[in-house]
């Protein structure tokens, strides 16, 4: 398997992977709109392209993580995008969190360049894509993730092939509608013990507990950054949470089905976007639970 690969995106997560692949020995050829990001990178041994054309070009495997669907299809079908520089083989691997639906279109899009797309968002933040156990969720032509299996695994500890094109990115939603409803739990639980006079940071240790029932990850990593009002840089933003949450909800209008918790989740979210407060990480929520409550979480 070849062992040059190309990036697009450059943000937290972005950058990180790279260094991943970097340490594994791949050489990485980088874009990202803008250029400074990739600078440390580039020092440390990645190649700076001018264009995602440019990186299609010099590369049979491109990864693309940007914010948004809209992102997205700038990013492989726009002036300059991936498809102009695309070659008989290339694989994209679009690791953007956007709605199932974009993810076919785009496939089927690329397909008719004879290019291969493979939705596959991750499970994880920095710390995770750094010890390269991440959680990958692949959907498209089984072949091209086939290729593409070895180097996932550089990444993730769990990559999981879902089947066609848009399954991943499904999974991904109703993952992180888990997740977003679990820091939701977290934040009104924190806030109700402040209320009544009990210390969050004990709600935070019994419910952090292995083993437990109460035992959940979104309390363990959200509740300090709760307590401690540490809001930025995120680990997972409130404008993207409630951008998977919408998702979620417009799936589950299509297919018939009710997810109360989410619209309540998703409600509270939009009061911090509201607020100016969408780029904070997502736990940020128990800011308006607090003023809803009258009273703070955070340790003097």
């Amino acid at each position: 398997m070849t062992k040059n690969i190309g990036f697009i995106g450059l943000g937290t997560m972005g950058k990180v992977i790279v260094k991943r692949l970097m340490d594994s020995g791949y050489t990485v050829t980088v874009w990202n709109r803008t250029k400074e990001a990739g600078n440390d990178l580039v020092k440390a041994g990645a190649i700076w392209a001018n264009s995602p054309k440019e990186v299609a070009a010099q590369n049979d495997i491109v990864f693309s993580m940007v914010s948004d669907a809209p992102a997205t299809e700038a990013v492989i079908f726009g002036k300059d995008g991936l498809i102009e520089g695309a070659h008989p083989n290339l694989i994209i691997i679009d690791s953007a969190s956007i709605a199932p639906e974009y993810s076919i279109a785009h496939a089927e899009r690329a397909q008719e360049k004879n290019v291969a797309i493979l939705d596959a968002p991750v499970s994880g933040g920095p710390k995770v894509a750094e010890s390269g156990t991440l959680g990958i969720m692949v959907g498209g032509p089984e072949e091209a993730f086939k290729t593409c299996e070895p180097l996932l695994k550089v990444l993730g500890s769990m990559v999981l092939y879902t089947g066609k094109s848009g399954n991943g990115t499904t999974l991904k939603l109703i993952a992180n509608l888990v997740m977003g409803v679990a820091i939701q739990a977290s934040a009104e639980a924190l806030v109700l013990a402040a209320k009544i006079g009990i210390d969050p940071q004990v709600v935070i240790d019994i419910t952090s507990l292995p083993g437990t029932g109460p035992q959940t990850g979104a309390m363990a990593t959200r509740g300090p950054r709760m307590i401690a009002h540490n809001f930025f840089p995120p680990h997972f933003s409130a404008n993207n949470m409630d951008k998977d949450l919408t998702g979620a909800m417009r799936l589950a209008e299509k297919h018939g089905v009710s997810l109360p918790t989410v619209s309540a989740s998703r409600e509270v979210l939009r009061a911090v976007k509201s607020q100016g407060n969408g780029q904070n990480d997502s736990s940020s929520i128990v800011t308006v639970l607090e003023a809803m409550a009258a009273t703070s979480v955070k340790r003097s």
